[in-house]
């Protein structure tokens, strides 16, 4: 008996595609000429002054949560009666719906179409769910004094991210939190391995706590050998910037067992060095890498070359097989678990970073490379343009002075020697 071989061919292994990243692309929107910006696991965008970095955030923000801004403000009474340009004065401030033109301004996310008009009226979907959650630069104005301001309290023209997030802050300490009396250290919120760097460069061993002594919930600072609290006002600069910070960051991180809110997948945070020391900005740093690390994809805008040199060492790790240790290392984290963990989830991750001008189109500069031919990139767009300068000027006054003839001068004959 014989037998036939017959081969079967092998079936085809489909892998499941990968997700292209996402894309806004702006032109021409306020002093915005040409944005085409990716998007990575942490984007940084990076540039002077008054170049529409809040501008490209704050139409993020309103591209992927149109309808639920449109109910926020329909909850709290503020009707647009489709004026698009009242909305648009709501949303980002007044005046910014002539930013629009008609004839030149575009806007396209992920390929599609969009533009500001039509963003300023709701669709009919029922899904009206939040996906980003914005953390702006003018977070301390959520604070009046310790107090937290609900919406309402807000101005027409202030910025609707910072009145949605001093809502979000305020509803967090007078319901979540509700009678606890101390905030900061929690036992339940950031692992124990992020507390100490919070409690050693920022709140230098004080106590974040609720005083409602004169019926009115306030932030104060419990400093030790202190019996009363220290008030809002009394603090270093960099504690009124980071206590809203933080605030945003507990009710990112919620207590129990959730990593993440549900449907924010996006977090947004301007200025995140504000005020601060750079150990300060590092221990912020070691924060956003938990929301990495979460899952969240997060966009900062920044002007701090600290912020920088993480993303560059983050990226040199990845191309020269840096391991976990190395970001321990870098963070000063011990030898556990979770910062093993944490350093494994950060190098998994992609970096990118842009650089705005003014009037001219958005750089990626994600590889900061010294030597590039770009100043942008090389200066790390603008960050360490200074510090260059100087230390080529003081190389050109070192040698310009080493290089100057100098005059002799005579020996000093010793006391009590007459010989000639």
């Amino acid at each position: 008996m014989t037998y036939k071989i017959v081969s079967m061919p092998m079936p085809k292994i489909r892998r499941p595609r990968q997700p292209k990243p996402d894309m806004l692309q702006i032109q021409n929107l306020g002093p915005i000429a040409q944005a085409d910006v990716t998007f990575g696991d942490l984007t940084v965008i990076v540039g002077p002054q008054a170049t529409g970095k809040s501008i490209f955030l704050q139409t993020l923000k309103l591209v992927l949560d149109r309808d639920h801004i449109h109910d926020t403000f329909k909850h709290h009474s503020v009707a647009f009666n489709g004026d698009s340009a009242a909305f648009l004065g709501g949303y980002y401030g007044k005046g910014m719906a002539a930013a629009w033109k008609d004839d030149s301004s575009k806007l396209r996310w992920n390929a599609k179409s969009l533009n500001l008009p039509d963003l300023a009226k709701p669709t009919k979907t029922r899904e009206r769910k939040e996906s980003l959650f914005f953390i702006p630069a003018q977070r301390v104005m959520s604070l009046a004094a310790g107090v937290t301001q609900n919406f309402g309290q807000f101005n027409y023209g202030d910025p609707y991210t910072l009145r949605y997030f001093s809502d979000a802050v305020h509803d967090l300490l007078q319901n979540e939190f509700g009678a606890k009396g101390e905030l900061f250290p929690q036992p339940n919120r950031l692992n124990d391995t992020l507390r100490k760097p919070i409690n050693e460069h920022l709140f230098g061993g004080s106590k974040l706590a609720v005083d409602a002594s004169d019926f009115t919930k306030r932030l104060v600072l419990k400093v030790p050998g202190h019996k009363e609290g220290l008030p809002f006002l009394a603090w270093s600069a960099g504690q009124r910037e980071f206590t809203p910070l933080l605030l945003g960051l507990y009710w990112l991180c919620p207590a129990g067992g959730a990593s993440k809110r549900d449907n924010i997948d996006w977090v947004v945070i301007e200025e995140p060095e504000m005020g601060l020391h750079p150990q300060g900005i590092a221990t912020v740093l070691l924060l956003v890498l938990e929301l990495l690390r979460r899952g969240y994809k997060v966009v900062l805008s920044t002007h701090s070359p600290v912020v920088l040199d993480m993303v560059w060492a983050l990226q040199e790790f990845k191309q020269l097989e840096g391991t976990e240790g190395d970001v321990r290392a870098l963070f000063e984290l011990p030898n556990n678990t979770y910062a093993k963990d944490l350093g494994k989830e950060i190098l998994k991750k992609d970096y990118r970073v842009y650089f705005f001008d003014r009037d001219q189109t958005v750089r990626d500069i994600s590889k900061l490379d010294p030597g590039a031919a770009d100043s942008a990139e090389s200066q790390w767009g603008g960050l360490v343009g200074f510090s260059s300068r100087t230390g080529d000027t003081i190389a050109k006054v070192v040698n310009r002075y080493e290089s100057k003839p100098r005059k002799k001068k005579k020996p000093v004959a010793a006391e009590g020697n007459t010989s000639p």
